[in-house]
């Protein structure tokens, strides 16, 4: 027996060991296998009423597909908003396109890898982009297609739902109504920013610098109620224009104008001067009959040519000086010298009259006075210059005004090398006079240094937003008076004209129907300001419509409405109401795209992260998580391992 045990001892100790290891671990493993099992059959979140069930093990595919969804990068519209990084987001968005049947299959899948592919550069195939995002997310092959179609059907839910109209039949009808319906009669605008009549006490220096520190950002116009003091683009400018006809004057005696030359012109080319075909007629032509017309068209030419060599004449004196100048980009970089340097525009104006025998244009500057782009449409002070322009920047012409804004100071242009302290090239006004011009000194756009630098627009804004509270308080009173005394007194007493408004109206009823545009008709006094227009258009529809105007009670027809935006208050008296008519709206109906861009132009646009965001999503669909921490740890550590496994 003894000896039996010495000779088997190691087979004996190996197979007893095993079938001791053995007893020990199946127990484990059994028990390992039954937690596995119970987790990812519990509960990991319901969803809907009644509640249905989304166990852990289904969690588990999603948090994979979340993990690919963020590989997508942070352009994706659904990494932005957040499903690459939470199941539960991706789950709820991906069931409403389920819902809507809009996911395809894996031939869905496989085109958006193809599309993937195409964008991530030459010799990358559908392939190896699904194996990547599967090895990166920890998918199958088809998994992993199944996964895209997800995100191509849940990209399709988000295009369709931004892109839908909101609009039924009865509000299509509704909205016509109101935008075509036209209203007359007297209106008095009472603009704060105007008015004498009512005593405003000094503002003190706190509330001064208070409203300086609101609205110093904003430019005038920009910001609430059009407060802003931000000191605009500015800028100083000298120029000198040489006038067409003064050159046309010089040349009226040049010797190519001899009789003997018009003559020689008519005999090459008759035709060039109306004379017909002369290949078909049997008599020629005669000169005397045409001499005016040859004379003015060969001067017309000479003058074209003169401009020509004017333009190149000065842009040549005008360049010398910037021989030698370093470039950074399209722009010079002016020395130290540069104002002794370039070519001063009186001297050049003197140089051009004795090299062709015109009078020496005159020099013409902006002085000390800073000048905005717009400015320079004053015709009185500047001419014609606002709008002389080249054609060097481009195929299309382009004015002054719009050079202007290109300087290098202000921010600068990609495609016109304009500076302040260069000359721009030679302009040329429709009339053909040649405008040359330069720009002596920029101050690009910035906030107020100090309140002393802008006191007076300041103290004014805040005296309107005074007289303009009064009103409002007013308004009973103002309404009362003009009830019973008539509108005319309540304009006399604010000293502001009374005006007829002809047809107030939402929308001009042809730029709907044929642009789908919906521009308002001005209030006198007012201009198009939407809100006011609509309240009137408001009161106007309370109007019983079986009844003439003229018959319904003051209170309904005689109404003041505040305009917070322009601290104004308008006051209206209506007399006539125009409907939209059958025949309008038969025009409308026949092409509803038109009045449904107007409506779209007065609804907010469709905001995807508010409609698809989380919260709303949960809300939508009575979605609760049951084991929120347990999940996020989960995720970050299964998240921290793929992030390190890629990584090596």
């Amino acid at each position: 027996m003894f000896k039996f045990l010495r000779k088997y001892d190691k087979w004996i100790l190996a197979v007893g060991g095993t079938l001791l290891m053995i007893t020990f671990l199946v127990p484990q493993a059994i028990q390992g296998l039954s937690q596995y099992s119970a987790q990812t059959g519990a509960t990991w979140a319901t969803v809907g009423a009644p509640p249905a069930t989304i166990s852990v093990g289904d969690a588990d595919r999603l948090r994979r597909q979340s993990r690919l969804i963020d590989s997508l990068g942070a352009g994706n519209m659904l990494n932005q908003l957040g499903a690459g990084s939470d199941p539960a987001h991706w789950y709820l968005l991906l069931r409403e396109a389920e819902a809507a049947g809009l996911v395809g299959g894996p031939s869905s899948g496989y085109a958006f890898a193809e599309q993937l592919a195409a964008n991530s550069g030459e010799g990358v195939t559908p392939e190896m982009v699904i194996a990547t995002l599967g090895g990166q997310a920890g998918l199958s092959y088809p998994d992993t297609l199944d996964t895209l179609a997800d995100v191509q059907g849940v990209a399709r839910l988000m295009a369709l739902v931004s892109s839908a109209g909101r609009f039924s039949d009865t509000r299509l009808r509704g909205a016509a109504a109101r935008k075509g319906l036209g209203v007359s009669g007297d209106v008095v605008v009472i603009d704060a920013r105007n008015d004498t009549t009512i005593p405003v006490p000094a503002a003190d220096e706190a509330a001064l610098q208070a409203q300086l520190d609101a609205h110093a950002e904003d430019l005038e116009g920009d910001g609430e109620r059009g407060f802003g003091y931000r000191i605009p683009d500015r800028f100083r400018i000298e120029w000198m224009t040489i006038s067409k006809e003064a050159v046309r004057a010089s040349l009226e005696d040049s010797p190519e104008l001899a009789p003997i030359e018009l003559r020689k012109a008519f005999q090459r080319n008759p035709q060039k001067f109306g004379a017909g075909n002369t290949s078909t007629s049997a008599t020629a032509p005669s000169f005397a009959a045409y001499a005016d017309a040859v004379r003015t068209t060969l001067l017309d030419e000479l003058v074209d040519e003169r401009m020509k060599e004017i333009a190149k004449f000065a842009d040549d004196r005008l360049q010398f000086p910037r021989r030698g100048l370093e470039r950074t980009g399209l722009h010079l970089e002016l020395s130290a010298d540069w104002p002794t340097r370039r070519t001063p525009l009186p001297v050049l104006a003197s140089e051009i009259a004795a090299e062709f025998g015109v009078p020496a244009p005159i020099h013409m500057t902006s002085g000390d006075d800073w000048l905005e782009a717009d400015d320079l449409s004053d015709r009185d002070r500047f001419g014609d210059i606002a709008n002389a322009g080249t054609e060097l920047f481009g195929r299309t012409r382009t004015p002054l005004s719009k050079l202007v804004p290109s300087l290098r100071e202000f921010g600068g242009s990609e495609t016109i090398p304009v500076q302040s302290g260069v000359a721009f090239p030679p302009l040329s006004t429709a009339t053909g006079d040649l405008v040359i011009a330069r720009v002596t000194a920029a101050d690009s756009a910035h906030a107020p240094a100090d309140l002393a630098e802008v006191r007076e627009q300041v103290a004014a804004d805040l005296d309107a937003v005074v007289r303009y509270d009064a009103l409002v308080e007013r308004l009973p009173e103002i309404e009362s008076t003009a009830r019973t005394e008539g509108m005319r007194a309540v304009a006399d007493a604010y000293g502001v004209p009374l005006e007829y408004a002809a047809d107030i109206r939402q929308a001009n009823l042809e730029f709907l129907i044929q642009y789908g545009l919906s521009v308002g008709t001005p209030i006198p006094g007012l201009g198009t300001d939407p809100d006011a227009i609509a309240a009137v258009i408001e009161r106007a529809m309370e109007i019983d419509p079986t009844l003439p105007v003229a018959d319904q009670p003051a209170e309904s027809r005689i109404f003041a409405i505040p305009v917070p935006e322009k601290l104004a208050v308008v006051l209206v008296s209506i007399d006539s109401v125009t409907p939209l008519t059958e025949e309008t709206w038969d025009r409308l109906s026949a092409n509803p795209a038109q009045l449904q861009r107007a409506i779209a132009q007065d609804l907010a646009p469709i905001d995807p992260f508010e409609m698809f965001g989380f919260d709303a999503l949960k809300a939508r669909h009575a979605f609760e998580l049951s084991r929120i921490s347990d999940l996020e740890d989960e995720f970050e550590d299964e998240a921290a391992a793929a992030a390190e496994q890629s990584a090596s």
